[in-house]
């Protein structure tokens, strides 16, 4: 409950919330179609006469990194209904649906190997942001669809709310995005044979590792007893001047990464 500037009270998490059965259907349907013809892809690079398995680590690293959801879930106050579910794990009180993980999936990895190609090509400055811009807005604008089918939803109080989906929070996953590209370039570009395939350990534990710092800032005002729009406000705002901190610095680790800056 609002009252003026101020928030009273901390919403537990609405364990007992529904899945909606047709539109969590349809999610998991489409983007589980969509993952599987990336793997399929895939998985003819890697075998073919190319022998290329970028694709193929890029994948696998994405779909590692849906372990990051119940902590991402718990610092944006995230959820996704439970009763009904298509249950893949469970953690923190967060129930992560298996449309969850294609999600993830087709979140990073396409843009991963975009980012990491544009890097290639020694992208400008003006390029780079115009690039984030178009990221920014695609991915947010797949999230809000989903919330609005209400497939997950964000709950308790929230500041910056645009079509469902705080502001904040979509770039805040970016950030994460924008980390695990980084890590997942290097490997890629710098590791040889076998262990380009650390990349499906580095990529994952580099998105939580930014993501954590990010939302931090908006995470404890979140939890504040009593804290309204005057305490979440600033403070996640902060949260978005780490993430564009973070994503203005990535340009320069995904140039370096790809040979086109030298590191002295």
């Amino acid at each position: 409950m609002a009252i003026g500037t101020q928030y009273i009270g901390v919403e537990a998490r609405p364990l007992d919330a529904v899945m909606p059965a047709l539109p969590q259907d349809i999610v998991t349907g489409i983007t589980g179609v969509l993952v599987a013809l990336l793997y399929f892809f895939a998985l003819w690079q890697a075998f073919s006469a190319k022998r290329d398995d970028r694709w193929l680590i890029m994948l696998v690293a994405a779909s590692i990194t849906i372990l990051m959801e119940p902590f991402a879930c718990f610092m944006v106050k995230a959820h996704h209904p439970a009763v009904g579910a298509h249950v893949l794990l469970r953690g923190l009180d967060v129930t992560v649906p298996w449309q969850l993980l294609f999600f993830y999936i087709l979140y990073f990895a396409p843009t991963g190997a975009y980012l990491i190609r544009r890097a290639s090509k020694a992208v400008s400055a003006g390029g780079y942001w115009l690039d984030f811009l178009g990221i920014f807005l695609l991915l947010w604008g797949a999230e809000a669809l989903c919330i609005w089918l209400g497939v997950w939803f964000f709950y308790d109080y929230n500041p910056f709310v645009l079509a469902g989906l705080p502001v904040w929070v979509a770039l805040t996953n970016i950030s994460a995005v924008y980390a695990w590209s980084v890590a997942t370039g290097y490997c890629l570009d710098h590791l040889k044979g076998a262990a380009r395939w650390t990349a499906v350990l580095a990529a994952p534990f580099a998105a939580i590792a930014v993501y954590g710092p990010v939302s931090l800032p908006g995470a404890v005002a979140l939890y504040r007893d009593g804290a309204g729009f005057d305490v979440t406000g600033p403070a996640c705002a902060a949260s978005v001047l780490v993430g564009l901190a973070f994503i203005a610095g990535a340009r320069h680790l995904l140039l370096l990464s790809a040979g086109r800056l030298r590191s002295a």
